[in-house]
């Protein structure tokens, strides 16, 4: 892959996957076709603004986990958040975060894992 297109996926991923997670990548896409550039670039991921915001705003309801797809947690949370005093609201804004960095770096692995890249 070009160099332009790894600073371009790079730039990209800089705050949508873990930071430790980077340099892995990196590496993985110096051995890439240039044409896997344009499918890491416009895949979808969450958006982990957006997950620290309902985090923060809409966490105790439990919102920030319907938005990241985990219904049972987010059931759960909505009607259970009372029992631990908010305790659950705090912590879950931190693993929500780290959650959907994981997501967006699995979502990475598996474009290189369809292109055979390992």
């Amino acid at each position: 892959m070009t160099k332009e297109n790894i600073r371009a996926c790079m730039q990209t991923l800089s705050s949508k996957v873990p930071a430790e997670a980077l340099v892995i990548i990196k590496q993985k896409l110096q051995d890439a076709d240039d044409e896997i550039a344009e499918e890491i670039i416009f895949a979808k991921y969450n958006d982990t603004l957006i997950v620290l915001l309902l985090s923060i705003l809409t966490g105790g309801f439990g919102i920030d986990r319907f938005y990241l797809g985990d219904i049972a947690l987010g059931v759960c949370k909505l009607l259970f958040n009372w029992l631990t005093l908010g305790i659950w609201y705090f912590i879950d804004i931190f693993l929500c975060y780290k959650k959907a960095k994981q997501r967006n770096l699995d979502t990475v692995m598996q474009i290189l894992a369809d292109h055979n890249i390992r």
